[in-house]
């Protein structure tokens, strides 16, 4: 399958550059396993290659990513579950690296385990099944930054397992000063020099977030993905 839209297959095209396993694949479905988290995305152009994908299917899996709907009604009826999350795509598509545009009187660094307990703190309000020693330590060894007010931590960015845009929290005291633009700009660059494309997943709703990644000059997907998740 040719995976010619950029945004909205980004996860699956890494998935592709990192040769992740190929559960299945005709010129309209694609079935991919990413080979690090060990997430699932499919995509399908019609509802043949649709069922096709879905027979293809594990018996379990964590999480599956699907990038249309065509799927839907064959994951519900073998699998008893339904979409949970739905999320745009935001990626950054030029060649040159962002331009980090730093608020005046805030410094940027790259975060060190000494920030655990920070990093949670803040963290598990958005995401708690995140929020743990193990997987921050994960994100640190890709590279997580934060922005500081001397010595006060604003806020920070990171990498998800499956090597997304994510883990972006500010506090609230330190909003609207164009901290998270920054932060995300250095995370661009991180993810470019790396030879990775930069993406992240942005929930259907989150207007303050969409409006934050333009400002960033990443490019949101006119379609959604649909992310599905199996009771372990």
């Amino acid at each position: 399958m040719k995976l010619e839209d950029r945004i909205l297959y980004a996860d699956m095209l890494e998935c592709r550059r990192k040769k992740g396993k190929i559960y299945y694949e005709d010129s309209h479905g694609l079935l991919v396993e990413s080979p690090k988290s060990h997430m699932l995305y499919c995509a399908a152009e019609n509802e043949a290659s649709a069922k096709a994908v879905v027979a293809h299917l594990p018996s379990s899996f964590a999480i599956l990513v699907a990038h249309d709907m065509y799927t839907d009604r064959f994951i519900q009826q073998q699998y008893h579950i339904t979409c949970e999350l739905r999320c745009y795509h935001s990626a950054y598509i030029e060649k040159t690296l962002p331009q980090v545009k730093l608020p005046h009187g805030f410094t940027m660094q790259t975060l060190t385990e000494a920030y655990i307990p920070e990093i949670i703190a803040l963290y598990k309000h958005s995401m708690p099944s995140l929020a743990t020693v193990e997987y921050i330590k994960e994100c640190l060894n890709d590279d997580m930054f934060a922005v500081f007010d001397k010595e006060i931590l604003c806020g920070f960015i990171g990498v998800h397992e499956e090597e997304s845009i994510g883990l972006l929290e500010v506090k609230q005291e330190y909003q609207r000063k164009g901290i998270a633009t920054a932060l995300l700009q250095r995370a661009v660059q991180s993810q470019m020099l790396k030879g990775r494309i930069p993406y992240g997943e942005i929930v259907e709703d989150n207007i303050i977030s969409l409006q934050m990644q333009k400002k960033a000059g990443m490019k949101t997907s006119e379609k959604l993905t649909y992310w599905y998740f199996m009771e372990e």
